[in-house]
C-alpha cells in the first residue's frame, strides 16, 4: 500500500510570517515588505518591514507595528511608524479579505486623508505560527529590557 502523506492542517488564523507588496494607485510603484503578524481571538498584531524609500543607501529599512482584527474573512489593521521628519505617528490604514485557509490576504491601503495616497496590497503567508510567536515576544522582550534599564 502507498504512504500517503499527512494532510495540511489548514492555519486557524493569521499568525505567521507573510511576504506581500503594496501598490501605489494610478503609478507603477509597488513595495515588497516582510509582516509577522500574531492572532488571538481575532485581535492581530505584529510587525512589518519593507524598504525605506525616503532614506539614502540601498540597504535603509523601515520597520512599523501592526494592530488590528480578523473578523470571519475580513480582515482589518493599521500601520504604525513615526514620521521621520516630525516624529509624529503615521497611520496607514489596510483593509482586505483573506481566503478561508487564512494564507492569502488582499485588499486596499489608504490613509486617513482622502487627499493622501491610495493603494493596493496583496500578501502570502510563507511560515505559520511559531515564528510569528519567537518574533513577536522577542519583540515585547526587547521594549521591555530598554524601559528597566532607565
Amino acid at each position: 500500500m502507498a504512504n500517503i502523506p499527512p494532510k495540511r492542517r489548514a492555519p486557524k488564523d493569521l499568525s505567521g510570517l507573510w511576504t506581500g507588496y503594496y501598490a501605489y494607485d494610478l503609478t507603477d510603484d509597488a513595495v515588497m515588505f516582510t509582516a509577522w503578524l500574531k492572532e488571538e481571538n481575532g485581535r492581530v498584531i505584529g510587525s512589518i518591514l519593507e524598504e525605506n524609500l525616503s532614506a539614502d543607501g540601498p540597504d535603509a529599512e523601515y520597520e512599523a507595528r501592526v494592530t488590528g482584527f480578523r473578523h470571519g474573512l475580513d480582515v482589518r489593521f493599521t500601520k504604525i511608524a513615526l514620521d521621520e521628519d516630525t516624529g509624529e505617528p503615521l497611520l496607514l490604514r489596510y483593509h482586505g479579505d483573506t481566503d478561508a485557509e487564512c494564507c492569502l490576504i488582499s485588499g486596499v491601503w489608504f490613509f486617513d486623508d482622502p487627499s493622501d495616497w491610495t493603494g493596493t496590497f496583496m500578501m502570502t503567508r510563507i511560515s505559520g505560527e511559531m515564528k510569528a510567536a519567537v518574533t513577536v515576544r522577542a519583540a515585547h522582550d526587547t521594549g521591555d529590557r530598554s524601559s528597566d534599564e532607565g
